[in-house]
């Protein structure tokens, strides 16, 4: 009983883990900006960039809009078109953030 306890709260903290890590996507990938530019910047009026908050990520190119993680979940195939969106923007540090996040989710996203 004694190891069941102890692997039931590992299993717990881990989880726990798991999750904060992923809580705060514009802390972790946007430095905190609500709007995450190629340059950097917190810039919602210039495209392409992340529109980012705690629990969505999206990839902004102007009229289009991927949304490419809503809460826990990573859309794999919308990362994808983000990143050959954003490879057809000349934006390829927006495109090396996507495949990061890809990465993070652990998962491959085609064109990233």
């Amino acid at each position: 009983m004694k190891h069941l306890v102890i692997a039931f709260s590992m299993l717990c903290a881990v989880s726990f883990a798991a999750s904060s890590a992923k809580a705060n996507l514009k802390k972790e990938y946007c430095s905190n900006q609500t709007y995450y530019t190629e340059t950097g910047e917190n810039d919602g009026g210039r495209y392409p960039h992340l529109h980012c908050d705690t629990n969505f990520l999206t990839y902004s190119s102007g009229s289009t809009h991927y949304n490419f993680v809503i809460g826990s979940t990573l859309q794999s195939g919308t990362a994808g078109s983000a990143c050959f969106k954003a490879e057809e923007q000349d934006a390829p540090n927006l495109k090396a953030k996507i495949a990061e996040v890809c990465d993070d989710f652990g998962k491959a996203c085609y064109g990233c």
